[in-house]
């Protein structure tokens, strides 16, 4: 039991690494990739900031 929950948390840790490590795309390629990759690695407190309904 012991061994198969330190393989989970390799394999676990592994993902997030090679996860973490992708690389953008060429925006000269294919712009909408480079966009969508854009948006999807903006910071959360970015996020709320740009959004039209923030109270002040």
């Amino acid at each position: 039991m012991k061994n198969i929950c330190l393989l989970f948390l390799a394999a676990l840790g592994t993902s997030l690494f090679l996860s973490s490590c992708s690389q953008a795309p060429d925006a000269e390629k294919d712009p909408n990739a480079d966009a969508a990759y854009k948006r999807s690695h903006r910071t959360e407190g970015y996020r709320e900031a740009q959004r039209s309904n923030v109270n002040y």
